[in-house]
């Protein structure tokens, strides 16, 4: 079996005069990294005497050479996303065994809350402290270990559960976006999205280091700042959600964004409204697909020269997907269902939960609990989460289409539907209305606009006008928590 250090040290010795990592003004080698890399398992080997290692850092090349080290070390990683609670993290921490952690001087104020949860038994190393570049070279051999990681989803359905991804879990997905994409080393990629999100860990991590592709680090969104780097760098391909699509698509200056040959969306659905405006804005097309971090997370995608606008995309190389019905069987293209997903990179299951992984995995297909449907060639169109199906005098309704269509509406910025009971249906669609900036609508206004765009049945009963939505760290809307307030 291969492991992510060594397929990185084939990168590197292919590439290692090329740029590697850009951050500000600092520019480091792909042989300068693979040496730090070194010393840095050096130093893990010889001070965290546990197997499992945490890291809360910022995005920069430090994140990098310390993930790349942890390996290297025969550890396992666990990406901690910094914008958690401490009680979060401390949950995280216990539940994952972890022994080690590597954070910076920035995250002083959590550290305090977090290092009494490890007891005796934890060892907090400061990547920004000269001594964790101590180790020597060379001096401890590899000793590579599965699993690489554990992945900690975010939680929308209650606690964090541990996803347990393997290098070959990695290795398999970067390798299907390789084929799907058709990226080389002459690709310049943006690192928008953090690092402790699978999304961005496969995308923008691991397939341009493997790849021998340059990373340019971004430390936090701002448009003008994002557009002046694609222009400085000639970025080519770059990975972000659809907020950010929308903020860029709606910024203002004059940057020359010719070398974006794909830039992908993922994380969440895409609007219809956002993609067009980002194209007509910048004069490229958004490319959408789909993930879940169970899968590693890259499931299908939209491709230069294979796109549907509205669709997620085709299955990877290499990825099995299909469409089933509640009783697990295969249902015809243009039948909504629920998305399966097979092949390497599918996790080994939920640490510490051998229930839910029981549940999840069925004869190693991979239930995702979204719906949709598959198209005659392949394209899958997303309806929305299992759980979010509103079934209302026993047709079904599914919230995604309610909210394409309202988000279409020329005063609406952004929309999220459930279902909520009803006396007479059993259940009725509501919408949760933020209205853009400086313009005003009412209840009546949507519901009109609606009857143009949707069938009566589907047309939401009840409409709430809001400031902003519920959502997680890493920008989802929880739509739990609409329904609790509904």
């Amino acid at each position: 079996m291969a492991y992510v250090p060594e397929l990185f040290e084939r990168a590197a010795k292919a590439q290692s005069s090329s740029l590697a990592i850009i951050e500000d003004t600092n520019r480091w080698t792909f042989a300068e990294i693979a040496a730090e890399v070194d010393r840095i398992a050096a130093v893990l080997k010889e001070r965290v005497p546990g197997d499992t290692v945490g890291v809360l850092l910022l995005n920069s090349q430090k994140y990098i050479t310390t993930m790349l080290g942890i390996w290297k070390a025969g550890k396992t990683a666990v990406p901690l996303n910094y914008l958690l609670p401490p009680a979060e993290l401390g949950f995280i921490i216990k539940d994952s065994g972890m022994s080690g952690l590597v954070s910076s001087q920035f995250f002083n104020q959590s550290l305090v809350a977090i290092k009494p949860l490890f007891g005796d038994r934890g060892v907090i190393l400061m990547a920004d402290d000269p001594s964790f570049l101590s180790g020597q070279a060379g001096s401890a051999p590899a000793t590579y270990r599965d699993p690489a990681m554990f992945l900690y989803t975010s939680g929308t359905t209650g606690r964090p559960k541990g996803v347990i991804l393997t290098h070959d879990n990695l290795i398999a997905n970067v390798e299907s976006c390789q084929k799907a994409g058709d990226f080389d080393h002459r690709d310049a990629f943006l690192c928008l999205l953090p690092f402790f999100h699978t999304y961005a860990i496969t995308g923008t991590f691991l397939l341009p280091l493997l790849n021998g592709s340059t990373m340019v680090l971004v430390d936090r969104f701002q448009p003008a700042k994002v557009l002046g780097l694609i222009q400085e760098h000639k970025i080519s391909v770059f990975l972000a959600i659809p907020s950010m699509y929308r903020v860029l698509a709606a910024s203002e200056g004059d940057f020359d964004v010719s070398s974006v040959r794909f830039p992908i969306s993922g994380g969440e659905p895409l609007p219809i409204a956002i993609a067009d405006a980002f194209e007509k804005r910048f004069n490229v097309p958004i490319f959408e697909g789909y993930g879940q971090t169970e899968a590693a997370p890259v499931v299908t995608l939209n491709t230069p020269g294979n796109r549907k606008p509205g669709t997620i995309g085709r299955a990877l190389p290499n990825v099995e997907v299909a469409i089933w019905d509640d009783q697990n069987r295969l249902l015809p293209n243009g039948e909504v269902g629920e998305i399966m997903v097979r092949g390497r990179n599918v996790m080994q299951g939920y640490h510490h939960l051998p229930e839910e992984t029981g549940k999840t995995i069925t004869s190693g297909w991979l239930h995702t609990g979204d719906l949709g449907r598959m198209d005659d060639d392949g394209y899958i169109t997303i309806t929305g989460r299992k759980k979010d199906l509103i079934i209302s005098a026993g047709e079904n309704i599914y919230p995604r289409e309610i909210e394409e269509a309202l988000a279409q509406h020329p005063k609406v910025k952004e929309v999220a539907v459930i279902g909520v009971k009803d006396e007479v249906r059993g259940e009725v669609p509501k919408a949760f209305v933020i209205i853009r900036e400086g313009m005003s609508a009412d209840e009546k206004e949507l519901r009109a606009f609606c009857r143009e765009h949707l069938a009566n049945y589907k047309v939401p009963k009840h409409f709430e006008l809001v400031p902003d939505l519920p959502r997680t760290p890493t920008g989802k809307v929880l739509k739990r928590m609409l329904s609790a307030n509904a």
